[in-house]
C-alpha cells in the first residue's frame, strides 16, 4: 500500500510526531510505501518533501499567507504549495491520502476537492480547526454548531484580520461535501464535538487513539538516568514540556509561569525544573527554589524517554488539548501526570491513578497537588498503574492495525 501523508511538519509539533510515529509503525508491520509532504521539513530524510523550498519561496509564500488571513481569506491562495502537492501526488500515486494538521500556511483548503480525485483522504484531526471558523480551539464557545463563528474567534489561533468566520464555514462545508474524506479523531472529546459539526454531514467520523512506540517509552531505573543526565539524585524533580513553551501558548505561557510562582513561594526546598522544548522561562520566572533546565527541542526519543523516567512528577497545565502525546509519554515512562481536565486529557490521565486532574485552570489547586506530592512522595508508588494504562490504551502497533484496516476498506472501495 502507498500511503501520502501530508502535514505542515514531520518530526516537530503535536500531529507530526503523531504522524510520524503512525508511519513508522505501518512500514514496520504493513511493509507501507510512504512519502510525507510537509509545509515545513525539520529532519534530513529522503522520503520527506517540503512543498516550497526555504528561501525565495518561502518567503513569498508566508508573505501571502498572511495578507490573505489580513483581509479574512484564511488559507485561500498557496500558489507555490498547492501546485507542488498536487505534482507530487500525482506522481507518487497513492492508494491513500493521510491528512494531518491542513493549518498553518501551506495548504490550500480547496486542494482537498483535486486532491480526493486522485485517493480517498483520511483527515485525522489534532484540534478543531477543520470545523470551527478560523480557530484551532474555540475554549467552549459552539457556535460552529451553527455555522457561525463565535464572539472575538477571529483573535484565537490562527488568527485573521476582518472576521469571515460565518463564510469560512459554509465554505469548509461546501468543499468537504465535494471531497472524499473520511475523519479520524484521536480523543473521544474531539469526535463527540465532530459528530456535532454540520460541515461534516454525510461524511463518516472514526475514534482511533494516537499510540507511541512502548519499547522506546518505558519506565528506566530512576537513580541510573539521574546520574546519566547529571540530575541530582535525591533531589525533588518536576518536568514540563510542549513545542513551544511561552507567555501565548495556550500549553504553558502565563498559567505555567503563575503556578511556578506560587508553588515557589511556598517551597522550602530546591527543585530540579526540567522544560523541554523551546522556552525562555529562566528569562520570565524570578525564583529563588527552581534550578531550571531548558533542554531545548528533543528530537531524540530515547533521550526524550530518560528525562521523563527521571522526573517525580510531569507537569501539564494546558488550557486546550486533544489527545496530548506529552502525557502519554510521561504514562509509558511511569512518571505520574499533574493536568487540568480538558479536552482528552481524562482519556489518559486516570484520576488518582497514573496521575491528578484539575478542574480546569483553578491554579491554586494545581499547585497544591504539586506540593503534597512533592512532600508526601505518594504520587511516585504508581509507576505500575502508569504503564499498565500506556500499554491498554496507546500502542502505536494497536494504531496502526486500526489505520491500515480503514485505509485498506477506503482503497478497496475506490476500486470498484
Amino acid at each position: 500500500m502507498k500511503i501520502l501523508f501530508i502535514n505542515k511538519y514531520d518530526i516537530t509539533g503535536g500531529a507530526g510526531v503523531a504522524a510520524f510515529r503512525l508511519h513508522i509503525a505501518l512500514e514496520k508491520k504493513f511493509n507501507t510505501e510512504d512519502l510525507f509532504l510537509v509545509g515545513i521539513k525539520k529532519s534530513n530524510l529522503k522520503n520527506v518533501i517540503p512543498t516550497r523550498n526555504s528561501g525565495f519561496q518561502n518567503f513569498v509564500e508566508r508573505g501571502l499567507n498572511f495578507l490573505f488571513n489580513q483581509i479574512g481569506l484564511q488559507y485561500k491562495f498557496h500558489p507555490i504549495s498547492t501546485k507542488n502537492i498536487l505534482r507530487f501526488a500525482k506522481e507518487f500515486s497513492p492508494n491513500i491520502i493521510s491528512l494531518h494538521n491542513a493549518h498553518g500556511g501551506y495548504f490550500q483548503t480547496s486542494l482537498l476537492i483535486k486532491l480526493s480525485n486522485i485517493a480517498p483522504i483520511v483527515w485525522t484531526l489534532h484540534d478543531m480547526w477543520a470545523f470551527t471558523a478560523n480557530a484551532a480551539h474555540t475554549f467552549g464557545d459552539d457556535s460552529w454548531k451553527n455555522l457561525r463563528s463565535g464572539n472575538d474567534e477571529r483573535k484565537l489561533f490562527p488568527q485573521i484580520g476582518l472576521n469571515t468566520g460565518n463564510w469560512l464555514l459554509k465554505e469548509k462545508k461546501r468543499i468537504y461535501s465535494d471531497s472524499n474524506l473520511t475523519i479520524v479523531t484521536p480523543s473521544k472529546w474531539l469526535y463527540n464535538l465532530a459528530i456535532q459539526s454540520p460541515v461534516f454531514e454525510g461524511k463518516e467520523i472514526i475514534h482511533i487513539p494516537n499510540g507511541i512506540n512502548l519499547d522506546i517509552f518505558y519506565p528506566r531505573d530512576k537513580l541510573a538516568i539521574r546520574k546519566e543526565l547529571n540530575i541530582p539524585i535525591n533531589s525533588k524533580v518536576l518536568i514540563f514540556g510542549a513545542e513551544k513553551v511561552s507567555n501565548g501558548n495556550y500549553k504553558g505561557g502565563s498559567g505555567l509561569i503563575n503556578i511556578l510562582k506560587i508553588l515557589d513561594s511556598k517551597l522550602d526546598e530546591k527543585i530540579q525544573l526540567i522544560i523541554f522544548g523551546k522556552s525562555e522561562l529562566k528569562q520570565q520566572l524570578e525564583s529563588k527554589n527552581f534550578k531550571i533546565n531548558e533542554t531545548g527541542y528533543i528530537y531524540d526519543e530515547e533521550l526524550l524517554a530518560k528525562y521523563l523516567s527521571a522526573a517525580d512528577i510531569f507537569i501539564y497545565p494546558t488550557k486546550a488539548d486533544n489527545l496530548p502525546n506529552a502525557l502519554i509519554e510521561a504514562t509509558a515512562c511511569g512518571t505520574p501526570s499533574i493536568t487540568y481536565d480538558v479536552g482528552g486529557c481524562k482519556e489518559i490521565i486516570e484520576d488518582e491513578v497514573n496521575g491528578f486532574l484539575i478542574p480546569a485552570f483553578d491554579e491554586k489547586l494545581f499547585v497544591d497537588k504539586i506540593f503534597d506530592n512533592l512532600k508526601n512522595d505518594s504520587i511516585n508508588k504508581d509507576i505500575i498503574s502508569c504503564r499498565k494504562i500506556a500499554e491498554e490504551k496507546f500502542n502505536v502497533f494497536s494504531t496502526a492495525d486500526n489505520y491500515y484496516d480503514l485505509f485498506e476498506n477506503l482503497s478497496s472501495i475506490n476500486k470498484m
